[in-house]
């Protein structure tokens, strides 16, 4: 199987006077096995490699028959070749994305061994390459994987809500064998851990230099649910005690999610008409901020992970408009900040990646027009239109993707599949918004 490359590298995006840091790049494909972009098929480093995992599913067979996995620099360019892998001998083969650290690869499929019976395959790749060299497989029985996390060379790191009341599972592997796995039940009663979500710090203090947490709910269905964070050790799973937050009795958990700086972040909404952040401390952290309030968002929509520390909440305030607020690590939370700069473009509908100095990127798919087309804006720390632009040629049903960019151009990286004006069917992939 081989890929063709159509690269366009540009100075900068004509609507997005952002810097020469910009740049646009097709991952074009061969017309029998078109290239198209999996869920969770997008993810960026600290380091500026992306990582994208795409799939071939041909109209001769209507099955996916190959996954590729690509590797763009910083700068847009290819680094080095792509790695593919094939359905083989399986029923049935399907891409469940990618997360990279430090150059590490953690790559996810599902492969169905019958009509019956599935099994979960996960790869580390290590950095200067694509291509999967052993798969970790783990059967579907018992659970489900909720999320996966890639620790750098300190390898992958699966977690899997258990069946029956069980709890959670987490499983650390580099190789074809499990490091170690541990199962946790923090929740009284037998009932299932919801919301739950993992996150790897490389930096912490508890109980080594490196720490796993996993973060999740208990409800009881009486009293609101409880917020809990585990940590491991991610070198040999060991655990320390487990930590809780206890909302208020007429609390309701709306949103939970790990920062970039390791700190989980909870918000509840209450009674009184106001919406309240509640956070556990990142790994060897003795305290955080206070808990903070925010007046102006009647609905929490997403928890969006920023390319610097900070973690910003997206919501809407009564009358539907978006509003958002950045939870600094350690810090305060600030005041809510109406996105005004989406006044000129009517109609809901977006999703929101977080950038660094409180900067948003809102997109999404608009169809009414003779084609279907992504739009994306640019905001400022204020709310306010810093530029806008369109991709145009998208394929029907294309959901884009976006990750904020880590490096210090920041910006954000936008992957969609579209049909270029040859008729090759792909993969765009933009970064936009960076400074020079």
């Amino acid at each position: 199987m081989r890929g063709m490359f159509y690269v366009a590298l540009v100075a900068a995006l004509a609507s997005a006077p952002a810097g020469a840091a910009d740049w646009s790049h097709f991952i074009g494909s061969n017309p029998s096995f078109p290239n198209q972009l999996a869920e969770h098929g997008l993810a960026v480093d600290a380091g500026g490699l992306i990582a994208l995992q795409a799939y071939n599913r041909p109209a001769w067979s209507r099955q996916i028959e190959f996954i590729h996995e690509y590797t763009l620099a910083a700068d847009g360019t290819t680094p080095w070749i792509w790695g593919v892998t094939g359905k083989g001998p399986s029923a049935a083969m399907t891409p469940h994305g990618v997360d990279q650290r430090d150059g590490h690869r953690l790559v996810r499929i599902e492969r169905a061994d019958d009509p019956w019976t599935s099994h979960d395959d996960f790869s580390v790749v290590p950095p200067n390459s694509s291509q999967p060299l052993w798969w970790f497989s783990e059967p579907q029985t018992g659970g489900h994987v909720v999320d996966t996390v890639s620790g750098g060379a300190d390898g992958g790191f699966v977690l899997r809500a258990l069946d029956a009341g069980a709890g959670f599972e987490v499983i650390a592997f580099d190789d074809s064998w499990p490091r170690w796995r541990t199962t946790v039940q923090p929740c009284a009663g037998g009932a299932a851990p919801g919301t739950l979500a993992i996150d790897y710090a490389p930096f912490g203090v508890w109980p080594a230099v490196h720490t796993l947490s996993v973060a999740g709910s208990c409800d009881d269905g009486v009293s609101p649910p409880q917020v809990f964070v585990q940590r491991f050790d991610s070198y040999d799973g060991s655990q320390a005690a487990t930590e809780w937050l206890n909302p208020g009795p007429d609390h309701q958990l709306a949103k939970l999610a790990f920062s970039p700086a390791h700190e989980l972040v909870a918000v509840y909404s209450t009674s009184w008409g106001f919406q309240e952040v509640h956070r556990v401390p990142a790994p060897g952290m003795p305290f955080t901020g206070p808990v903070g309030v925010l007046f102006g968002v009647d609905q929490v929509v997403a928890l969006a992970p920023a390319g610097a520390d900070t973690l910003v909440i997206v919501g809407a305030d009564v009358n539907g408009n978006p509003v958002s607020s950045t939870v600094w690590p350690q810090g305060p939370v600030t005041p809510t900040v109406p996105l005004v700069g989406l006044a000129g473009f009517p109609g809901g509908g977006w999703t929101f990646a977080a950038g660094r100095d409180e900067k948003l990127l809102a997109l999404r798919t608009e169809t009414g027009g003779a084609a279907p087309l992504v739009r994306l804006v640019g905001l400022d720390a204020y709310g306010q239109l810093q530029w806008s632009d369109t991709i145009a040629g998208i394929l029907p049903g294309a959901v884009p993707q976006a990750v904020p960019a880590k490096d210090a151009a920041g910006g954000f990286v936008v992957a969609v599949d579209r049909q270029d004006a040859g008729g090759t069917i792909g993969i765009e992939v933009r970064r936009i918004g960076s400074t020079p």
